[in-house]
C-alpha cells in the first residue's frame, strides 16, 4: 500500500518539482495550491507526511500547521514547511508550532523525498535492485523440463546466477526509463 503524501503550495513549480521525485515511487502524492482547499484535502485523504507552504493563498502554512498539531488525527504525523526564497519566516509563529522540518525555496527535491521517507519509518529507497535469489526459489520458478536438466551444485549456482543477471537487466532498463522520463518533463 503506497504512502500518502500531501503538499500544499502557492507555487505550482514547487510543487511540480515535489511531484517529479514522487514519481514512479510507492507514494502518492496530492497537492493544492490554496490553504482553505488543503484543510478539505487533508481531511478526506489522511495523509502519511504533510509539506505546507508557509505562505499559501486563504490560509497560510502556520494557521494549517497550528490547527493540525491542536487536533488529534494530524498531530503525530510529520510535517515539513516550504519558507520562500525572499521572505522570512516569522519566528514566533515557528516556535509555537510543532514541525520537522523547514526548507528554504528553492529546495533539493530528492532531499525533500529523502526527509519525507525518513519521516515516515522507511528506511530505505524503494525499488532497489534484486535480492539474490537462494535455490529454492529459483527451483521453484523454474519449469519442470528446465529443473529435469538442472542438475545440483554447480548447475544450480548458474541457475541462480543467470536469474540474478536477468532481474538486474530488467532493473537497469527500469531506471533508464525512469531518467529519460524525468529529463523529458
Amino acid at each position: 500500500m503506497p504512502f500518502k503524501i500531501f503538499a500544499a503550495d502557492s507555487s505550482p513549480s514547487a510543487l511540480k518539482a515535489l511531484h517529479l521525485a514522487f514519481l514512479d515511487t510507492n507514494y502518492d502524492l496530492y497537492t493544492s495550491e490554496d490553504g482553505i482547499e488543503a484543510l478539505e484535502i487533508l481531511m478526506q485523504i489522511d495523509p502519511d507526511a504533510i509539506v505546507l507552504g508557509l505562505s499559501l493563498p486563504r490560509k497560510d502554512g502556520y494557521e494549517i500547521g497550528d490547527f493540525l498539531k491542536k487536533g488529534e488525527q494530524f498531530k503525530d504525523k510529520p510535517l515539513i514547511f516550504l519558507q520562500d526564497a525572499f521572505q522570512e519566516p516569522d519566528e514566533e509563529k515557528l516556535k509555537s508550532l510543532k514541525y520537522d522540518k523547514l526548507f528554504k525555496k528553492p529546495f533539493d527535491s530528492e532531499e525533500v523525498a529523502s526527509a519525507i521517507r525518513k519521516l515516515v519509518g522507511e528506511t530505505k529507497a524503494p525499488d532497489t535492485l534484486p535480492e539474490e535469489p537462494d535455490a529454492q526459489e529459483v527451483q521453484e520458478n523454474t519449469s519442470e523440463g528446465d529443473s529435469a536438466h538442472m542438475g545440483s551444485g554447480k548447475e544450480l549456482e548458474e541457475a541462480v546466477m543467470e536469474k540474478v543477471r536477468q532481474e538486474i537487466l530488467q532493473m537497469e532498463h527500469e531506471l533508464e526509463k525512469r531518467i529519460i522520463a524525468r529529463l523529458k518533463s
